[in-house]
């Protein structure tokens, strides 16, 4: 199964650094797809110098339009069978890339790893367990579950993405990526596997889009889990 990456990154400054290292280290082969939100700072350079040489890497600048714009521009253009997205401030395991390649291989819709941002799994395990999309949804579309409704520690079966005829949505500023979950999951039946071994961290950026959220985005975010909630009819 060939795995395409996608990387969305804005002034990320050093942090890009310890993701770029993860990613030269990865136990398989992958497409990745670094896309470039209008950075004014030095990431694109970095960004360059790492893919120089290698073919299955690419680096793309846009206009700055935000992150849903960037993630969307890596969608269109990823060729591969399963689709990962990662903050470009985060860090992954060695083998995250070969672990959800492993989980889609055993014909899941979905498989997910663990993560570790203000928590992390009370139990590690170092097998796959299957979820129904009932149970799937019920973790995606809330907060603070052990799944959790991010994009970033998943990987998605792209045919399913285009079944569901899904993209992000690129009017919100929060939750974007708990909408383009949840919508997914259900829309989409199907086996669902998760892995609880961290193989994701979150890094807390001080300046991220998260951190800098105002009143109005808050109620924007409300706004989106109602949105979230009234899926739920898809699979009942």
């Amino acid at each position: 199964m060939k795995m395409s990456v996608v990387v969305p990154t804005y002034n990320l400054g050093s942090y890009v650094k310890g993701l770029l290292a993860n990613l030269a280290k990865q136990t398989v082969d992958f497409e990745l797809w670094l896309v470039d939100d209008g950075s004014t700072d030095e990431t694109v350079i970095r960004l360059n110098r790492f893919v120089e040489g290698n073919p299955n890497f690419h680096v793309v600048q846009l206009e700055h339009q935000g992150v849903s714009v960037a993630r969307n521009y890596g969608l269109r253009h990823a060729t591969g069978d399963g689709i990962v997205f990662i903050d470009g401030d985060d860090l992954i395991a060695s083998n995250f890339v070969e672990i959800l390649e492993q989980g889609l291989d055993q014909g899941a819709v979905m498989a997910v790893v663990g993560y570790e941002w203000y928590r992390r799994p009370a139990v590690q395990t170092d097998s796959f367990v299957e979820l129904d999309q009932k149970s799937m949804f019920d973790q995606v579309s809330h907060h603070g579950t052990e799944v959790g409704g991010y994009v970033w520690n998943k990987a998605f079966r792209t045919s399913a993405i285009k079944a569901a005829n899904l993209t992000f949505d690129e009017s919100l500023h929060l939750a974007e990526d708990y909408l383009f979950t949840a919508t997914f999951v259900a829309h989409t039946p199907g086996k669902y596997v998760y892995l609880s071994r961290v193989l994701y961290t979150k890094r807390n950026r001080p300046d991220s889009t998260l951190h800098k959220a105002n009143r109005q985005d808050r109620n924007e975010e409300n706004h989106v889990f109602d949105q979230i909630y009234s899926l739920q009819k898809f699979i009942e």
